[in-house]
């Protein structure tokens, strides 16, 4: 992400531990103000754009019929994820919605 960067990037994260380790914070103090992580507040899904995913598949996927005898839950999310992937039309429309429009520049 900042290999060979001119401008600086403001990455929104949430709350994961990962994001406020010591290593994380020394990174970022490294790259002399190139870097700078902005956190969600603590719970905000209204403002992630993954819950828009999840929401996503709830409404239109995995969740709509139930699991057939033998079949697992894990695969049929996996497949679905990957077939949202594959629509940059749909992946679009989760930056473009009113709660998260403060990701992008539209």
């Amino acid at each position: 992400l900042m290999f060979n960067r001119k401008k600086a990037v403001h990455l929104i994260v949430d709350g994961l531990p990962a994001h406020k380790k010591a290593i994380v914070k020394d990174y970022v103090a490294s790259t002399a103000g190139k870097l700078t992580l902005h956190f969600l507040p603590g719970y905000a899904p209204d403002l992630n754009p993954d819950e828009l995913v999840w929401s996503h598949v709830k409404r239109n996927g995995a969740a709509r019929r139930p699991l057939q005898k033998g079949e697992k839950l894990g695969p049929r999310i996996h497949e679905q994820l990957a077939q949202i992937g594959r629509n940059p039309k749909l992946v679009r429309s989760f930056f473009r919605h009113p709660c998260v429009r403060y990701i992008s520049d539209s």
